[in-house]
């Protein structure tokens, strides 16, 4: 039996997933692996996210770069200016620099740096979330954006630091 096969007749989530969230899942776990050696130095935590990315604020100052993925988290998690509930299932931690991650999402803090951390910090949640198995709870439902957006921020910044 294929791993695929017994997700099938063992997890009524991964039944009614479609091939392209199945895809986007996949492509999330492999690209946050690469993310969290090259970037991260294997330590996949908030606060190595900030060590990395304050050590390449030049690299990554750029707002244009970043602006499709903070739109696509702002308009997930704010509704009439205030944090949804979508917000709260990250389930962010006070060292997850949650208060940060608010400000960028509520466009109190404009500056490049601040906005891929908090971008980055929100993947990292996504990726507990996934990989912790609270993702199940609701069966993936609308999870497929989340992890291309995640991925497409992952990408650009490698590809901005390199």
């Amino acid at each position: 039996m294929t791993t695929h096969e017994w997700l099938r007749q063992n997890q009524p989530g991964y039944r009614v997933l479609g091939n392209a969230e199945r895809t986007a899942i996949a492509e999330f776990v492999i690209m946050w692996s690469v993310f969290e050696a090259v970037a991260l130095g294997t330590r996949g935590d908030v606060h190595s996210i900030i060590t990395f990315v304050d050590g390449k604020e030049a690299e990554l100052e750029n707002p244009a770069l970043f602006s499709p993925i903070l739109h696509h988290f702002t308009n997930r998690y704010v509704e009439d200016s205030q944090l949804n509930h979508k917000f709260e299932a990250l389930r962010l931690r006070n060292h997850d620099r949650r208060t940060d991650v608010e400000g960028v999402l509520l466009g109190e803090k404009e500056q490049s740096k601040e906005i891929v951390k908090a971008l980055l910090i929100i993947v990292y949640r996504l990726r507990n979330n996934l990989f912790h198995g609270n993702k199940w709870g609701d069966e993936m439902r609308d999870q497929q954006r989340n992890f291309d957006f995640s991925c497409q921020l992952m990408m650009r910044v490698l590809d901005a630091v390199r």
